[in-house]
């Protein structure tokens, strides 16, 4: 039996639950600063492999000033053979003129806010809930910044 046969069914849990919250999609998808004042997307999944992706980079480059978040799983480990450990981390980034908001927080923190309340201490990933980890700074290059959250998951082994 195979040790990761739940990874992109939470991968796939976790991406329908971002894109379930229009606040994220309207971050995501409007560059302006009052995001939250523009029309909700009609179709949410057209952010899939554009602004959302399921793995830790983004594969192209844009000449469109834009905002992603990036997730992706890693470092896992057995506990106690029963169980093993590991990481769902999120990347958020967006390019520096887009950062500032009309709603008094960077674009970045308001949605690493939400992607918090979606996934922190929630059932639905792994087999208890997800825990805080760790969050930090994030530098993508000179053009493009934001912050990383990243949950400690636990899965049957």
């Amino acid at each position: 039996m195979s040790r990761f046969k739940n990874l992109s069914k939470d991968r796939n849990t976790i991406m329908m639950s971002l894109l379930e919250s229009q606040d994220i999609c309207k971050a995501l998808f409007y560059g302006r600063s009052d995001f939250l004042d523009q029309p909700n997307l009609d179709d949410p999944t057209k952010l899939i492999y554009k602004n959302i992706f399921p793995y830790r980079y983004v594969p192209n480059t844009t000449t469109e000033k834009s905002t992603f978040i990036t997730l992706w799983f890693g470092k896992y480990r057995l506990v106690r053979n029963s169980f093993k450990s590991g990481m769902v981390m999120f990347n958020v980034f967006t390019h520096n003129d887009l950062h500032r908001t009309d709603y008094g927080v960077l674009r970045c923190d308001f949605i690493v806010n939400i992607i918090d309340e979606i996934v922190n201490s929630k059932y639905g990933i792994g087999v208890f809930k997800p825990e805080f980890y760790e969050a930090d700074d994030l530098y993508v290059n000179k053009e493009y910044s934001g912050f990383y959250v990243a949950y400690k998951i636990h899965e049957w082994n």
